[in-house]
């Protein structure tokens, strides 16, 4: 009977199929394995900046949301500026005082030495001249410097007037304040010079100057030179402080410093944030892969070599090597097998050249090379 069953035509047929359904199967599970091993799964990644505050403030408005594209330049976020531009005005007040006391005390300093020539030499009627001149300059100084006392003190008082308790308000008065009193000894100072000179004068027309004059007056011109020197070194420091007034003005308006995405935002409108606060996070245009290839799958791959990559959804973006590793990684055993060598992976870096806007930064996908 089973002879008759291996003779029958039914079970040659079915012989038949069978045959051509297990070539069927074993090539297709050769693809598959072929297939397999020229996959890799990885994940997007990309380089990122993290944008923080370099001053303290409110946030008065947030330019960007997650996700958003920027350029280089791009406004982020601005930060309430009314502080820092009042620290500015400040700034540039002091530097407009520092210059005036600066050319006071120049000024003082060329007298001094002119005093100081005088009583070195025989008196003359130039020489008496001169000195009336340099009393009626004296005198303009000392008119100006009366106006400039009363505008700090009429600025002074309005400004007390105000009541405003804060500490730049407070700053600004005790800098006025040490304006005027600087102003005041600078006048002071000048109304000695008029008072010296006019009793130089006096001794010049009797020709009555002692040793004991010139040696006070050559003190006198050190003394004017150095105050003069100081004053110069407070204009120095005044336009310093001016410079940082601008800088942390500038610093009011936050701008991206490359094109890129926002993947992270982290302040809100009307928030306060001190210096070093998180803004932002921009992820750099260019989005790469890495794989882990095996050595024997390396004579496979070189430079400049085209990949595509595959989403769940099936979409395709495309790649190019730009980077392979002459360095393996494995696990380390006590004892590795000519089949453990075989597991050594070298790593593949992956640059995104085409339908990168279907990526997203931390979306896992298969690499097909």
């Amino acid at each position: 009977m089973i002879k008759a069953i291996l003779q029958s035509k039914n079970f040659k047929v079915f012989s038949t199929v069978l045959f051509l359904i297990s070539i069927f199967t074993f090539f297709l599970t050769g693809c598959r394995e072929e297939n397999a091993e020229d996959v890799y799964s990885s994940t997007v990644e990309v380089s990122t900046i993290d944008i923080n505050t370099e001053i303290a403030g409110r946030v008065e408005k947030i330019f960007i949301e997650e996700g958003s594209k920027v350029k280089k330049g791009d406004i982020i976020a601005k930060i309430d500026s009314n502080l820092y531009e009042i620290q500015k005005n400040i700034a540039q007040a002091n530097l407009e005082v520092a210059k005036l006391s600066a050319d006071i005390a120049e000024q003082n300093w060329e007298l001094a030495k002119l005093k100081y020539r005088l009583l070195s030499k025989k008196p003359s009627k130039y020489q008496i001249n001169q000195i009336k001149e340099n009393i009626l300059q004296l005198q303009d100084i000392k008119s100006g410097n009366e106006n400039n006392i009363e505008f700090l003190e009429e600025n002074i008082k309005n400004l007390e007037k105000m009541k405003m308790a804060n500490l730049d308000t407070i700053k600004l008065l005790s800098e006025l304040k040490m304006q005027l009193n600087s102003l005041k000894a600078q006048n002071s100072s000048v109304t000695h010079q008029i008072n010296s000179l006019e009793n130089q004068l006096g001794m010049v027309k009797n020709e009555s100057v002692t040793d004991e004059d010139k040696m006070i007056t050559e003190i006198s011109v050190d003394i004017a030179k150095r105050n003069y020197l100081q004053a110069l070194s407070y204009v120095n420091m005044a336009e310093q402080n001016l410079k940082i007034a601008n800088l942390n003005l500038r610093k009011t308006t936050i701008t991206s410093p490359v094109d890129g995405i926002v993947l992270t935002k982290g302040v809100d409108q009307g928030q306060f944030v001190g210096i070093g606060t998180f803004i932002a996070q921009i992820g750099l245009s260019d989005y790469y892969l890495k794989i882990y290839v095996p050595s024997a799958q390396l004579q496979k791959l070189s430079l400049g070599k085209k990949v595509e990559i595959i989403l769940d959804s099936n979409k395709k973006a495309y790649g190019e090597i730009v980077f392979i590793s002459d360095k393996g990684e494995f696990t380390p055993r006590n004892v590795e097998t000519k089949e453990e060598k075989q597991k050594v992976v070298f790593m593949v870096k992956v640059k995104i050249i085409k339908n990168k806007d279907i990526l997203r930064p931390g979306m896992l996908v298969d690499v097909k090379i």
